[in-house]
């Protein structure tokens, strides 16, 4: 049984339950805004999975999902798309060549299980200073805190120039699927396009281990920040199309008029 912390519909706030994989779950109306957030205790791989193809996303050691930005402001709430790829569906582009020929100097390492280090702490606060918009405070903050229990199976891929680590990849791994966590990067490789170089290298590991899902997070509707996520193909990737309910939705091609206000 996973305990469900609040759901949100429309400002409406309720209490319940929702098992992993059996048992009544409550309906949603499509026309509401939704956000729900979910406190596991435990988080085996196959629950993972399901979360995830359901269009929930960890946050912390809690996962949740929503299908719009809710701001502080009066601004209306942002449409939000979770998106996902098969991974033998994603081809190698030119684009991705490129990333890869720049980048082959450096050296890559696989932290497993990932353990926090003042060394990357020092790092993402360099990143989080050279970025225009809204990250966790901290690793911790985006993954578990230190020396505490980690309901996930936490991985990282780190990058490194000689000894100097200059982008590090955090990510969840399940029985089939993969979730990024966070990305983050010294602001003077930005010009070898670490992010995405992180992105490339999560998705050898995971063919490497005939992994069948990525999961890289949302985009959001009239805001290009996130659509970087996008690089690896708009043609295969799936967009989570919350109908008749989004506990029971699918996932569809994705269109870039999903983009568009």
């Amino acid at each position: 049984m996973i305990e469900v912390l609040f759901l949100s519909v429309n400002g409406k706030y309720f209490n319940r339950t929702l098992c992993s994989f059996f048992g009544e779950v409550m309906l949603y109306n499509i026309h509401m805004h939704y956000y729900e957030v979910l406190q596991p205790t435990q988080c085996r791989g196959e629950e993972f999975d399901f979360l995830l193809s359901l269009g929930w996303y960890p946050m912390g050691q809690n996962i949740f999902t929503t299908s719009h930005l809710f701001r502080d402001d009066d601004k209306l709430p942002m449409r939000v798309h979770w998106l996902r790829y098969p991974l033998a569906s994603v081809g190698e582009k030119a684009s991705h060549r490129r990333i890869r020929s720049r980048s082959r100097h450096f050296k890559m390492e696989l932290a497993d299980p990932f353990i926090h280090s003042a060394e990357l702490d020092i790092l993402y606060e360099k990143y989080l200073d050279s970025i225009d918009f809204d990250g966790y405070a901290t690793i911790e903050d985006a993954t578990f805190r230190g020396g505490s229990l980690n309901i996930y199976k936490s991985k990282a891929i780190i990058i490194r120039e000689g000894d100097q680590i200059i982008s590090c990849g955090i990510f969840h791994e399940g029985a089939t699927s993969v979730a990024s966590i966070l990305h983050f990067y010294d602001p003077q490789y930005r010009r070898f396009s670490p992010g995405k170089y992180l992105i490339l290298m999560t998705l050898d590991y995971c063919r490497l281990q005939g992994l069948t899902w990525y999961y890289p997070g949302y985009v959001i509707r009239g805001n290009g920040k996130m659509n970087y996520k996008l690089f690896l193909g708009q043609e295969v990737a799936q967009y989570y199309h919350p109908q008749p309910d989004p506990l029971s939705g699918s996932w569809l091609p994705f269109r870039p008029d999903l983009l568009s206000l």
